[in-house]
């Protein structure tokens, strides 16, 4: 076969992935380039803690990160509930990550997304076959009739340039420009909004900032609030806001893209809400350190069976699957990518004559595997907001007093998020290298 040429647009967790697991294909003799493209003008290493758990730590692993990701984990000694008066009312000691053994809110294996993104480039940047272009965008595409068996999927970019792709993998996220052009303008918001909105940011750290992850419900009001706190570094305190319920003017904020105005609508939903909150909202509004915010609203990507691919593009990630803040996005980023790359891969191998028949029934053999695992918990909305997210002191004391009894117990510490994903096992591919043959 000629070149065999790859296009990722979208430089995150799944995309990086993918880069790595599709640059392995040459150890099977398969002639492939790949180009990855991200927006930004250069490496998102910023964002927020993740972690990996269940079959995420067999596939860290297996990607020779392990002792990288250790080197760059953060150590939190586990999770705490607290008053507004700043009084731990219940803590969630730390365990392990792994698939067999104890699950808890804190992982072993936590890290911020931005270092295990350094972790993820580390792999491929040395590699011949592999491009990493910044400050760049898909704008459009095309495909060639599906019967052409080494058709093209032709692209062009933002700044005009064009150029042909034997695959086109969509992994830009929740909001995937690529799904939506392969979906076709008809096609309806794949977004499902689950009832709360997340956002997070720096702020300079001060004595007594807790190493723990601290949870702290806000009493008052009809809004449902909670603040919590995560420190993976002496300098920085980082901060989330966890607020229920639609609200138009976060939405209205995201529209705009304004930072200015997002920090403004977030200072003053939470200025009042007690423990923290004012220091926490100031340094929102005038500390540089909180000019890395982020904000999302938590929604669910579900697509229809068959429909992660079209022709030669496919999506991987959040793009296909998303859960926001499942605590599995990683994880599932991570495997996809590898299962993706070893179903095509494997096709190339066994008839290096048609790109596109390789292509087409990868993607779908992709979705047929790992659909199952990576949808697990799709279409529910977890613990009703009223249970998850009192306003009244007397609901928040329950919530307390609950989570108490069951940290004390160690009910939280379970085998993963399902029994599904506890004996899920992800198939091998020996054209990825090293003769592995999964687990």
């Amino acid at each position: 076969m000629e070149n065999f040429k790859v296009l990722i647009s979208g430089g995150g967790v799944a995309g990086a992935a993918l880069a790595y697991w599709m640059s392995r294909l040459s150890e099977a003799n398969i002639n492939v380039s790949i180009t990855l493209i991200e927006r930004s003008p250069e490496r998102r290493a910023s964002g927020h803690q993740i972690d990996l758990r269940g079959p995420g730590v067999a596939m860290m692993k297996k990607m020779g990160i392990e002792e990288a990701v250790r080197a760059a984990a953060v150590h939190e000694p586990g999770t705490q509930f607290i008053d507004i008066d700043g009084n731990t009312k219940a803590f969630f000691q730390a365990a392990t990550g792994d698939s067999g053994g104890r699950q808890s809110i804190t992982s072993e294996y936590e890290i911020m997304r931005g270092d295990l993104l350094n972790i993820l480039y580390g792999l491929t940047e040395n590699r011949d076959n592999v491009r990493h272009l910044f400050n760049t965008t898909l704008e459009s595409f095309t495909q060639d009739d599906e019967s052409d068996p080494n058709g093209k999927v032709h692209v062009k970019f933002r700044d005009g340039r064009q150029e042909g792709f034997d695959l086109v993998v969509g992994a830009e996220g929740t909001a995937s420009r690529t799904r939506g052009i392969m979906l076709g303008p008809d096609s309806p918001d794949q977004r499902r909004f689950m009832g709360r909105y997340i956002a997070y940011f720096s702020v300079p750290s001060e004595p007594g900032d807790s190493d723990r992850f601290t949870v702290c419900h806000l009493p008052g009001g009809s809004m449902r609030r909670l603040i919590c706190t995560r420190k993976d570094i002496p300098q920085l305190t980082r901060v989330y806001m966890m607020l229920h319920g639609k609200n138009a003017s976060v939405d209205g904020a995201l529209k705009t893209e304004d930072r200015t105005k997002l920090k403004a609508v977030l200072g003053d939903l939470y200025e009042d809400g007690g423990w923290q909150c004012k220091r926490f909202t100031e340094a929102l509004r005038h500390a540089p350190e909180a000019n890395d915010l982020y904000c999302t609203p938590y929604e669910e990507v579900n697509l229809p069976p068959g429909s992660w691919s079209k022709g030669r593009v496919v999506l991987i990630g959040d793009a296909a699957h998303s859960s926001t803040a499942n605590g599995y996005g990683t994880t599932w980023g991570l495997i996809g990518a590898y299962v993706l790359a070893g179903e095509i891969g494997t096709l190339l191998k066994r008839d290096n004559s048609s790109s596109t028949a390789a292509v087409m029934q990868g993607a779908r053999n992709y979705e047929t595997t790992f659909r199952p695992i990576a949808t697990v918990g799709h279409g529910g909305r977890g613990l009703p907001a009223s249970i998850a997210s009192p306003t009244s002191r007397t609901g928040i004391w329950i919530l307390h007093t609950v989570a108490r009894i069951v940290a004390y117990l160690k009910l939280e510490q379970v085998g993963g998020p399902s029994p599904e994903a506890a004996k899920w096992k992800f198939p091998g591919f020996p054209e990825l290298g090293k003769g592995w043959s999964g687990m």
